[in-house]
Order: C-alpha cells, then structure tokens, then sequence
C-alpha cells in the first residue's frame, strides 16, 4: 500500500514539474469560460447562427492545415529535439516567414473560390466566409508560436499567452454578438488573435534568428518538409474526419433550424476534448526527446495513458448525465432537440478521444506516416458510413455514425502506435 502510494506521489510530483496542472488549470478557466460564452452567444443567436458557425469553423479547420502547410508541426518536432538555442531559434524564425507566405497564398484562393459560391447556398455563409476564414493567416502564426513554445517546454508561457488570446476573443465575441449578431461574434475573434500575435511579434521579438532575412532561410524547407507535409496530411485526414458529418451536412442537408441543432450538440462535446488535449500537449515533446529510449519512453507513455482513459470515461458519464437538464434549465428549453444528437456525438468523440495520446507518441518518434494511414483510412470509412446513415435516416443517422467511426480511429491508432514502438531501438532495453 505505501509503495503504491509512493508510485502515485511521484507521478504527481513529475507531471506538476512538467507545467501539467498549471496548463490544466488554465485550460479548464479557458473552456469554462468559453463554454460559457458559447451557451450566452447561443442564447442570443438563433440555431439557424449557430449552424453557420459551426460550419464556418468546420471549412476554418480544414483549410488552416492546407494553408499551414505542417510548419507548425516541423517546429514542434524539430525544436523538440536537442537542438542549440540559436538552430531552435533558426528553425522556427524559418516557420514563421514559410506559414506567412503559404496562408495568405491559401487566403487568395478561398476568397476567389468563395465568389464562385463553392461553400454554401447560403447567402449569409457567403457574406461571412472572408470574415470567417481570415484566421487562415492569424491563427496560423499565432499556433508557430505556440509549437515553438511548446517545444521548448515554455508551459507556463503558452497557458498565459492561450488564456490572454481567449479572455480577449470571449469578451469580444459577448459584447460584439450582443451588439452586431453573428457578424459582431466573427469581427470579434478576429480582433483577438490580430491583438494577441502582434503582442507575440513584439514581446518575443529576440526568438527570431538574426539570419531570418538572409538567403540561406530557405535552405531550411528541406529540413521542415520532412516532418510538415506529413504532419499536414496527418491532420488534414484527421480534422476531415473528424467533421465528416458537418462536411456533408452542409451540403446535403437544407434545413438551417435542425442544422443549429446537430451543431449545438457538436459544440457542447468540447467538455470531453479538455482534459485529452492538455495531456497531448505535455507529453508530445517529452515522446520526442526519448524517442531513442525504448523503456523511458514506454513507462511514461503508460504512466499518462491510465490517466487518459480514466478521465475520458469520466468525463462522458458525467456529462451525459448533467448536459440535458443543465441545458433546459439555462435556455428554457430553446435547445432541447439537441439532446437527441448528444449522447450519441459524446461517445463518438470520446473514442475519438482515446487516440490522442497514441498519435501523440507516434508523432514523438517521428512516425508521422501512421498517422497519415490512421486519418486516411478513418476518411474513408467515415464518408462511406456517415453519407449512407445521412441518406436513409437524416441527422440522427450521422449522430449515429459517429460511434463506429469513432471506434474504428482509436482501433487504427492503437495498430499503428504498437507498430511504431515496435521498432524502436532496443539499444536500452536491458
């Protein structure tokens, strides 16, 4: 009993040096916060707003990856690694002037696309798609930063600089909402994240290379393209998946009301996304850096991934318990046909869930391609069962759908990462 005791005592002790509950902390404030303002912005605006949203976030997530290009996922990798200061400093400075040229590039076509109509028959979406979509380029840069942060294991940093972003965007996006409807809510978020970079640019100026404007800056795509394009597609199959529903949605599905519903049961699921997403952002760095050291790195992988689950299954209970009568009570019944799609897309996604850490640590030992394969392959299957449940039973279908495509991720996830560890050295192994 005591050893155990001990064991638990300094697991904890470990994950508090490493900045996790102060990026736990923070997290939590954030999502509160945020969540709270989700349900006031929800309460103002009608479920018809709130489906638009959802769907403008959905086409932001995927065209971001495409317009980041993965430089933020070469900075995280590569500045992870034991690297002097000024090869970190160079490495992501090189980032930074890649992703500026690459998402206002991407910028450009979604505007000319958008002219076309290609997004939405919805005349709105249309008006909002350059309001919507413009932090393809700020948030980008905003999320370089945050990488080279993360990878320089600077928690404490990145909590303070995501807290600020946040508190700014969710005062902003409350009193423009209240004042201006769904176009407030969109001026307001972009307000935040222009305010938050440029204090980036500014106060972290001395994290640029002195060299970033000489020739050889370009020298370095060779070296962030082995871990970028990957980590793209990685997540461009990932997020595609992951919205498949909401992709097809808004094409197939016409009625904007019942749309505002599915997508407000969506948003709600960001209760079960807090905790695994914290946990992802503590341990990829430290995958990274024992990625040549099989049984370190297979202890602390086990070590958070009992916390992982446990907390994962925790929180869905919990929340499929409490969310419906939270929710009559704080909209007075306004979005209770959502509660139809909830406990479905909860399960979904908290399977979804399981796999965070497994990509995570693939990701650490620079096996980016499994991820490829695990996001690529979901695709499919979730296109091929999600079109079909939405073709013969509508929305509830796709509700329904979520859950074998949710366990179909996690089982390729767990293939995949066994099939990495496995070919770690044994060099250590004693």
């Amino acid at each position: 009993m005591r050893n155990t005791i001990n064991q638990l005592s300094k697991m904890l002790g470990d994950i508090r040096r490493k900045g996790f509950f102060h990026l736990l902390t923070a997290n939590m404030l954030i999502q509160l916060m945020a969540f709270a303002s989700q349900l006031f912005v929800a309460g103002i605006l009608s479920p018809e707003d709130v489906g638009r949203i959802k769907i403008i976030q959905t086409f932001l997530s995927v065209f971001s990856i495409f317009a980041g290009m993965g430089f933020n996922a070469s900075t995280l990798k590569l500045c992870s690694e034991k690297r002097t200061l000024e090869e970190q400093k160079s490495l992501f400075s090189s980032a930074f002037i890649f992703t500026v040229l690459s998402t206002v590039g991407m910028y450009t076509i979604v505007l000319i696309l958008n002219k076309f109509h290609l997004f939405s028959s919805d005349a709105l979406i249309q008006w909002l798609i350059p309001l919507g979509l413009f932090p393809i380029i700020s948030n980008s840069l905003f999320i370089v930063y945050t990488s080279y942060f993360q990878a320089t294991k600077r928690i404490k940093l990145i909590s303070n600089l995501t807290a600020t972003n946040k508190l700014l965007s969710i005062a902003g996006i409350i009193l423009f909402a209240y004042l201006w409807g769904i176009k407030g809510y969109y001026v307001a978020y972009n307000l935040s994240l222009l305010i938050i970079l440029i204090v980036c640019i500014v106060t972290f100026s001395s994290d640029f290379s002195k060299k970033i404007f000489s020739k050889d800056i370009f020298a370095q795509f060779s070296t962030h393209k082995r871990y970028a394009i990957t980590s793209m597609l990685a997540y461009l199959f990932s997020e595609m998946s992951a919205y498949t529903d909401i992709i097809l949605i808004s094409y197939f599905v016409k009625d904007m009301k019942e749309i505002g519903y599915y997508s407000f049961a969506l948003t709600i699921t960001v209760v079960l996304r807090l905790f695994p997403s914290t946990v992802q952002q503590i341990t990829i760095p430290y995958f990274s850096s024992l990625s040549h050291q099989k049984n370190e790195f297979m202890v602390v992988f086990r070590r958070y991934n009992k916390i992982f689950y446990r907390a994962v299954l925790l929180t869905l209970m919990g929340s499929v318990v409490v969310a419906p009568f939270f929710l009559h009570y704080i909209f007075n019944g306004k979005y209770d046909a959502s509660m139809q799609y909830f406990p479905l897309l909860a399960i979904g996604w908290s399977l979804r869930q399981l796999a965070l850490l497994q990509n995570g640590a693939i990701f650490g030992l620079g096996k980016i391609h499994y991820n490829v394969y695990t996001s690529f392959i979901a695709l499919v299957f979730n296109v091929a069962v999600i079109s079909t449940l939405l073709h013969f039973f509508g929305l509830i279908g796709a509700a329904y759908g979520s859950i074998p495509c949710g366990l179909v991720f996690v089982t390729l996830s767990r293939y995949y990462f066994y099939k990495a560890q496995s070919k770690m050295s044994d060099s250590d192994l004693r």
